[in-house]
């Protein structure tokens, strides 16, 4: 499996992205926001850890869990997505968090 980084996303920034959560249904999801922190280096060290926000559709909130994620341009990764809130318009933000 690769080892994405921040900027593996950050081009995708307030970008539209779908995650495939049936057979043949698909969620809409908007990734809202990339935020990163540095850390002292360390033996081993692989990446800074950073966060993925994605806001998605009114009245469908997923579950945690494993997710293909997939762009318009034809990117597509895996990732562990987690619901953290519901926006006040009805939406639902999901975190996707690496360390």
């Amino acid at each position: 499996m690769e080892l994405l980084t921040i900027d593996d996303f950050k081009p995708f920034e307030g970008q539209a992205f779908k995650i495939k959560i049936a057979e043949e249904n698909w969620l809409d999801l908007v990734l809202t926001s990339v935020t990163g922190s540095k850390v002292f280096n360390y033996p081993g060290k692989a990446r800074d850890p950073f966060s993925l926000f994605f806001d998605g559709t009114k009245d469908n909130c997923c579950r945690q869990g494993i997710y293909h994620l997939r762009h318009e341009s034809g990117w597509t990764t895996d990732i562990f997505l987690v619901p953290i809130a519901a926006n006040p318009d009805g939406t639902f933000r999901y975190q996707a968090l690496f360390n």
